[in-house]
């Protein structure tokens, strides 16, 4: 082989081990383009990372603990995350409700705020534990604001009805509960059971009471967990990878970042498409296929309901009535309405 071919074969190879080494995730390309997660800029230095939520723009928040212990806010269209809220108490997973609200896990009582260019100073407390081993974990809610909340010490999972604020324990005597999500057109409750490594699938009843347990899926470690609209559950290894399941509990790929302690996520950005991962280093963004179910904007939901084999949770040709705004068929914010 001559000097000039080898020369070319070396590029060719180098070429090949770049983009090998610029691909940091397996999953198929119908849901991302090979790629690797982009780590974003933030004001005030770096702590350890924990729960991620986005508003109804797709602006995204996440929670630092440690001596800092406050919500930061990364704004659609911008690099940089800037501190938004200082919290009292260990701020964790959070969820936004269908008013532009976010509960926040704080260790020992969840709390709401108002999602907002900044923070309006105003705190209001939906539950707090009235006994010692509390440390809430992730929350999840539906439609209504209802909410489902794991108490990570506590060994259990709590439900709360927004309607009344009535607040019981639904699930007892667990390995550690940690993430939490709710599929409301499945009628699925899934549990991230970190002692045991499991992935746990509840049937959540018309009175809200779970049914019998479904071992989904294996993930050590498991942590943080968010679904997309076709209903794949992306689950958090600490400090390892995020793996990702079908609906079916088939291992779809997982997305890695070597020397980070991954811990949550959340789709946001202004389309809702692009996957954030929180980690005891930094916020990354990864560039996706697919939108997220009901992160940041509960008419999300929408763009999978209107697939074929779902059952539309709203009826209409063009926009959508949902909690005072009008949505397009993609779960775009039409405008704001007043009853």
């Amino acid at each position: 082989m001559s000097r000039h071919s080898l020369s070319a074969l070396y590029l060719v190879m180098a070429s090949a081990v770049g983009v090998l080494a610029q691909t940091l995730h397996t999953l198929p390309p119908s849901l991302a383009a090979p790629g690797t997660p982009e780590l974003t800029k933030r004001a005030g230095g770096t702590v350890f990372g924990e729960g991620v939520v986005a508003d109804w723009q797709g602006n995204v928040y996440f929670n630092e603990m440690g001596s800092n212990n406050r919500t930061m806010r990364l704004k659609v269209g911008e690099d940089t995350a800037h501190p938004w809220r200082k919290a009292a108490d260990a701020p964790n997973g959070m969820w936004l409700d269908t008013q532009n609200r976010i509960i926040i896990c704080q260790a020992k009582a969840i709390v709401r705020v108002k999602a907002g260019e900044t923070f309006d100073n105003q705190t209001d407390t939906l539950y707090k534990y009235p006994n010692s081993g509390e440390n809430f974990n992730d929350v999840t809610g539906d439609s209504k604001d209802n909410l489902f909340f794991t108490n990570f010490n506590g060994r259990s999972v709590f439900f709360r009805d927004a309607a009344t604020g009535e607040t019981r324990e639904v699930l007892s005597n667990r390995p550690k509960p940690n993430g939490i999500e709710w599929d409301e057109e499945r009628k699925i409750l899934y549990v991230l059971e970190n002692q045991d490594g499991k992935i746990a699938a509840y049937a959540v009843r018309e009175d809200f009471s779970l049914g019998s347990r479904n071992e989904f899926a294996t993930v050590p470690s498991a942590d943080g967990v968010v679904l997309d609209e076709l209903g794949n559950v992306y689950a958090v290894q600490f400090g390892q990878a995020v793996h990702v399941f079908s609906p079916k509990g088939e291992a779809l790929g997982k997305i890695s970042i070597p020397g980070e302690q991954m811990t949550n996520l959340a789709f946001g950005g202004a389309d809702f498409k692009t996957l954030f991962i929180i980690t005891n280093k930094g916020l990354y963004r990864l560039p996706m296929l697919v939108r997220g179910y009901k992160t940041g904007n509960y008419s999300v939901s929408l763009g999978r309901s209107l697939r074929p084999g779902f059952t539309p949770l709203l009826e209409g040709n063009s926009e959508f009535r949902v909690d005072g705004r009008l949505l397009d068929r993609n779960g775009k914010l039409a405008r704001i309405i007043s009853y």
